[in-house]
């Protein structure tokens, strides 16, 4: 015991003398410092303590060098240091927010040599919509109620101080789950003010459809640190089976990723009046058109049944609500409340996402996606990891 004393106080005033040493003579020979500092960590590996302050020396050294032809050769601990410039937690800024990707771009250029020659079919609006139900107010949440009161008494309040049931230790795991039960919807290319007879309002393209846009959404949560998954299958080549077809694969996910708490099922409204306009809800953010989202949360009662736990999903659809509009006023359409399951009863943590409408462009989806999934990622750092 006496020699392993002796031993630590040596490697302790080592450390001590060498590292006083070095911060010394660092500028005028920084190289040879820096082996030195090697040398002492290596002499002092026991102690991981000890190894610790001296990586600080390190740091010190790699920040402070002239950048020489030597330097140029980094190690992987170098370049790990230098990539990392998105943190798990940093918000992406507007710009980035922002930028359209090149791919649409190039749709879009495409789409404007072509339109001219295209028959008009219908003008676009830009209007707010709201189908029908009671509209009930909290603060930043909207909910459009097509339920009774009599067999269920909405408080967006109480929802709200209850917050979702999500607690998630390692938010790198898969953790949300993004998949199309309507896969072959899609958009138009151009805010034209009017669609023509050659607008597909359906495609199996996966760079046109709500593929596009799901891809959209888990780049923007990738990069935030939060892990996902994204079932890119074509789930509506028979529509009557499509939420039968996506069901099987949510279900395969949750089996192999039992980590994931959120799945979410994005697809796109359409919205048409009797004289053929369709409308567009949109809405500026940072000076930028995005599609107006909504978010549709069911519950048992009428004809759906075997769905016990639907609250949690409303409680989680107010808190992704609110956390939106209190960043993106107006961005959210109020949530469609009704009797409807929609493979909601796989998770606690799962709603139907309404990202614009056929009349809105890809871009305005694509750039809504990208807002829903920061503005997620905030609400996952924030409130349940």
């Amino acid at each position: 015991m006496k020699k392993e004393i002796i031993v630590f106080v040596s490697n302790v005033l080592i450390v001590f003398f060498g590292v006083g040493i070095i911060l010394n003579t660092a500028p005028l020979y920084k190289g040879t410092a820096a082996a030195a500092a090697g040398n002492i960590v290596s002499a002092s590996m026991p102690y991981t303590n000890l190894k610790d302050s001296a990586q600080q020396v390190f740091s010190y050294f790699s920040d402070n060098s002239e950048n020489t032809a030597d330097n140029n050769s980094t190690s992987s601990e170098d370049a790990s240091e230098v990539m990392h410039s998105v943190s798990s937690k940093d918000s992406l800024s507007v710009d980035e927010l922002k930028a359209t990707p090149d791919d649409i771009l190039k749709l879009m250029e495409e789409e404007e040599k072509v339109i001219g020659s295209q028959t008009k079919k219908g003008n676009t609006s830009e209007e707010s919509y709201t189908g029908g139900g009671t509209i009930v107010t909290f603060e930043n949440v909207q909910v459009q109620n097509k339920i009774p009161n009599d067999f269920y008494s909405l408080n967006i309040e109480e929802l709200l101080n209850q917050k979702a049931d999500l607690k998630i230790s390692d938010p790198s795991q898969p953790t949300v789950l993004i998949y199309h039960s309507h896969s072959t919807e899609c958009y138009t290319l151009l805010d034209a003010g009017y669609y023509t007879e050659s607008t597909d309002s359906k495609t199996k393209d996966i760079t046109r459809n709500m593929v596009r846009v799901g891809d959209e959404i888990c780049k923007i949560l990738e990069e935030r640190g939060i892990g996902v998954i994204h079932d890119r299958e074509i789930h509506d080549t028979s529509y009557n089976a499509a939420y039968d077809s996506s069901r099987k694969s949510v279900v395969e996910y949750l089996e192999k990723y039992p980590s994931i708490e959120i799945t979410i099922d994005v697809h796109r409204d359409s919205i048409t009046y009797k004289d053929g306009t369709k409308v567009k809800p949109t809405a500026v953010v940072n000076d930028k058109k995005a599609a107006k989202m909504m978010i549709i949360s069911g519950c048992e009662f009428g004809s759906v049944k075997n769905f016990p736990n639907w609250e949690y999903n409303l409680r989680f659809a107010c808190a992704v609500t609110d956390k939106l509009n209190s960043l993106y006023p107006d961005l959210m359409r109020p949530i469609l409340f009704s009797e409807r399951k929609y493979n909601m009863d796989l998770t606690k943590n799962s709603f139907l996402l309404e990202i614009g409408t056929d009349a809105n462009t890809l871009e305005e989806a694509c750039y809504s996606g990208r807002l829903f999934a920061n503005t997620l990622a905030d609400l996952i750092y924030e409130e349940y990891s």
